[in-house]
């Protein structure tokens, strides 16, 4: 996708509150005979609090003292307020609302430095209060490293210094690129005309992308296009005014350049040919008689898998299929139905497959919220397939198709989740700012309403609580269902709604970051990756490149919460394996107030912190503070800032064992009953699970309790009948053979009561070798669904069976043939309905004599 903004409404705007900065001059100083005065101190910070100033810096060498002077206006006077003899000092008694200058300098017997640089800060309170808890054994689980990626990044030199992990190929473009000539077509981004894909060195061909990228040090993503067209030249164009008649616009710098729609806006020109801008694109291989021009995808795939080398070889399966015939109308006119995308996808990924053995396939790729639940086609296409939803309808397919070829076509589910929100254009910046750093709650929060009317009114699709996006568990719950043991991730996501240099982006990336590592999601990239201009470029060095030697954030995601309103404060908390590290990442996204934190710490012993800062009063770098012990009394946020704080210290208890749920979060209809399967992870000791506790509504059972390597455990999940659907939270406790109890929390999604299959030919008995007619009625009840045009699934445990999957006729019936088997014994056949109408089950009984 071309960059887009995304924005939703905010119904209290917040006042802004910036902290300016200001540079001083360096100036010498003299000292007295037989020594050297300490040089100037470096890395002045403040925060601001309510009547007062905090400043730190850089201790000195040699420094016995400090003499911190303070002014009222930039660049002095300065009137010395306070001599300490260490390298902090608070400024008490200020006015709120006033900016103060302050310099530092430092002294011993031989003198006096010359001053640091200036710093400037505003009081303002009074403070928020917040208190933060950390417990390092809940919710521990590996953050993927894929997750800080990003697309089309400036060069190869800000792969390396930002620490750009993933790095993405793709968008709209993608789709159409011509892997021979390098071209490809801007589509409905830019008058569907021709053009090279990309700036050299890094971009333009597609092959050397792979492998400049890699030399950067980041995970190449490629996009792979699946329509049957890509751009023939660097300067052909679809719908030429001169051949297809006037046009609604036209392309600014050619007049003949049409944008495809006819002159009263509204109705699109049809009937174009392909060929005026592209040549087809074909699997291979290369044949006699294929049109002139064509380029072949298996000869594409051989090449970059030979670039990727020994790196990851990620390929997106095109990019938004579901609104080709938008995007891409020139050469797919006509909305993109259930059945091709389906269709489409199984022929092309496994193709894929057979180019490139090591291929690591993503898909569908969907663009957004409305196109995870409808086609473009619309609501008719959603009756005629049992009313399933398309992404659960599509996973299903997948998932069985897959079954049937006894191999997999879909190894990361992706979607691409901008935060979904209304017309921002008459807000305020305040306003837009203000929801800038609010609007990913859409990806987490199983309380926020949809600031979009079209999701917060739902009614178009048949999920639970549709009007409350959670999109991330609830995407998470609907794969871990329907297709277990896929990974899943978010190749597209920004929400630049001040624009892309406001500082609210870069606490808005701060945010999704954060929310990325601790919900599981095993790889994502931002469109389009930071650039070094903008503040959020040093919001990802927070994570990837904080002090500049390629320190991260810590790869164990650990429970953090808070008494904040997540509107204006996040934390995110992980430690190193050892436990003898921690990152936490705290956001004040409060524009005016500064927050007050209290941190209370479980299972870590915190002894000293440094803290990294990016701040609206420096947007441009990352402001280092000096090793402190840490503070019991806490620590205070300027308002507007993202701090890394890097703690050294120690665990009372490090796990023998660590587990997880398998999975975490999962889909159970009213009514139904689920299987969670915790396994240990890592580690040789065992665990015994011993309690389980979860919302009203649900019941969880542990019916085996013994964890082992190869031994996993069985908790029953059971929703009652008439449970609401909704969002249900659990948390099951373990101890392990170290004695060391650990914490691990979900959610349960529960759905709709689930549909029910009547069964017809129970029972039967036959001649071995003989054929007995099977069926089985669907009935939606309750579920939301339709009776036809639904899948089941059949399988048997011997003999053979004319289907496995059978779509329902009008009725709702689905039937099969079953071939006994050659030998007298039992036959089991099983029916399955839609995972997207509760997943019901029908099993027959047949007997071969």
């Amino acid at each position: 996708m071309i960059s887009r903004t995304r924005t939703s409404v905010l119904v209290s705007l917040l006042a802004l509150f910036f902290v300016s900065c200001g540079g001083g001059s360096y100036n010498s100083s003299g000292g007295g005979g037989g020594g050297t005065a300490p040089a100037a101190p470096t890395g002045l910070a403040a925060v601001a609090g309510n009547q007062q100033i905090t400043l730190t810096w850089n201790a000195s060498g040699g420094a016995t003292s400090y003499h911190v002077k303070r002014g009222t206006v930039a660049g002095g006077p300065y009137t010395q307020v306070a001599a300490p003899t260490t390298n902090s000092d608070t400024d008490t008694g200020l006015t709120n609302g006033t900016a103060y200058y302050y310099v530092v300098s430092a002294v011993n017997s031989y003198g006096e430095s010359a001053n640091s640089s200036e710093i400037s800060a505003t009081p303002a309170g009074p403070s928020a209060s917040v208190h933060v808890t950390v417990d390092v054994l809940t919710n521990r689980h590996p953050i993927s490293p894929y997750v800080y990626g990003g697309a089309f990044p400036k060069d190869a030199p800000t792969i390396t210094n930002s620490g750009l992990t993933t790095v993405r190929w793709g968008g709209n473009a993608s789709t159409r690129y011509n892997w021979v000539n390098f071209d490809t077509n801007a589509a409905a981004d830019y008058y569907f005309i021709n053009r090279p894909m990309g700036n050299a060195p890094l971009y333009q061909d597609s092959t050397q992308f792979v492998t400049n990228v890699a030399a950067a040090g980041g995970s190449p993503l490629m996009t792979v296009g699946m329509l049957p067209w890509v751009a023939k030249d660097a300067t052909g164009y679809s719908f030429s005014v001169a051949k297809y008649g006037a046009q609604c616009k036209v392309d600014p710098f050619n007049s003949d350049h049409g944008n495809g729609v006819k002159p009263d806006c509204n109705t699109n020109v049809t009937g174009n040919d392909p060929h005026d801008a592209d040549v087809p694109l074909l699997d291979g291989p290369q044949q006699a008689g294929d049109p002139a021009g064509s380029v072949y995808r298996n000869q594409w795939v051989a090449a970059l898998a030979t670039a990727f080398g020994t790196a990851p070889h990620f390929y997106n399966m095109d990019n938004e299929i579901d609104i080709w015939s938008g995007t891409h109308r020139d050469v797919h006119p006509n909305p993109a139905t259930y059945n091709e995308l389906r269709d489409t996808y199984l022929g092309e990924a496994r193709a894929l497959k057979g180019w490139d053995s090591a291929a690591i396939r993503l898909g569908p790729v969907s663009c957004c919220w409305y196109f995870y639940w409808r086609s473009s086609t619309g609501s008719s296409d959603t009756t005629t397939h049992g009313g399933v939803d398309f992404l659960p309808w599509w996973l299903n397919e997948v998932a069985w198709s897959d079954s049937v070829a006894g191999t997999r076509s879909l190894d990361i589910f992706d979607i691409h989740a901008y935060p979904d929100g209304p017309d921002t254009t008459n807000f305020t910046l305040g306003q837009k700012q203000a929801l800038a750093v609010r609007v990913y709650r859409d990806w987490w929060d199983p309380t926020y309403t949809s600031e979009a009317s079209y999701i917060a009114n739902g009614g178009f699709s048949i999920e639970p609580m549709d009007s409350k996006p959670f999109r991330i568990p609830r995407m998470r719950a609907l794969l871990n269902t329907i297709y277990p043991g896929t990974q899943f991730s978010i190749t597209e996501w920004s929400a630049e709604i001040a624009g892309a240099a406001d500082f609210s982006t870069a606490l808005g990336d701060a945010d999704a970051y954060g929310i990325l590592g601790r919900e599981r999601v095993d790889l994502s990239t931002r469109w389009t990756a930071p650039d070094p201009a903008n503040p959020n470029y040093q919001i990802l060095k927070l994570y990837r490149n904080y002090d500049g030697n390629h320190h991260s954030f810590a790869p164990i995601s650990v429970s953090d919460t808070n008494d904040a309103s997540p509107n204006l404060f996040s934390s995110y908390a992980a430690v190193n394996s050892a436990g003898t590290t921690m990152t936490l990442m705290v956001l004040n996204k409060d524009p005016q107030n500064a927050a007050q934190t209290q941190f209370t710490f479980n299972g870590f012993v915190p002894a000293s912190v440094t803290a990294y800062t990016v701040s609206q009063s420096s947007p441009n770098s990352i402001i280092a503070s000096s090793p402190r012990p840490w503070p019991p009394s806490g620590l205070n946020f300027a308002p507007y800032t993202a701090t890394l704080l890097v703690i050294t210290g120690s665990s009372a208890k490090i796990p023998g064992a660590e587990w997880d749920l398998n999975p975490d979060a999962i889909m159970v209809p009213s009514g139904g009953t689920a299987i969670l399967q915790p396994k240990i992870t890592t580690g040789s000791g065992t665990v015994l699970l011993t309690s389980v506790q979860a919302d009203s509504g649900i019941t969880m059972t542990l019916t085996q309790a013994n964890l082992t390597t190869s031994q996993t455990g069985t908790i029953t999940v059971a929703s009652a009948s008439g449970t609401a659907p909704g969002f249900y939270h659990y948390t099951v406790a373990g101890t392990d053979s170290q004695a060391v109890i650990q914490n691990q929390g979900g959610w349960i999604i529960v759905g709709k009561p689930a549909a029910t299959l009547a069964k017809t030919g129970d029972n039967q008995t036959g001649a071995k070798g003989s054929t007995l007619n099977l069926s089985v009625a669907l009935s939606p009840g309750q579920s939301g669904g339709t009776s036809t045009g639904a899948t089941v699934f059949f399988t048997a445990d011997s003999g053979s069976l004319s289907s496995r999957m059978v779509t329902t006729d009008s009725s709702g019936n689905a039937g099969v043939v079953l071939t006994l088997p050659s030998s007298p014994g039992i036959v089991h056949v099983t029916a399955e309905g839609p995972y997207g109408l509760g997943h019901p089950v029908a099993t027959f009984t047949e007997t071969a004599q």
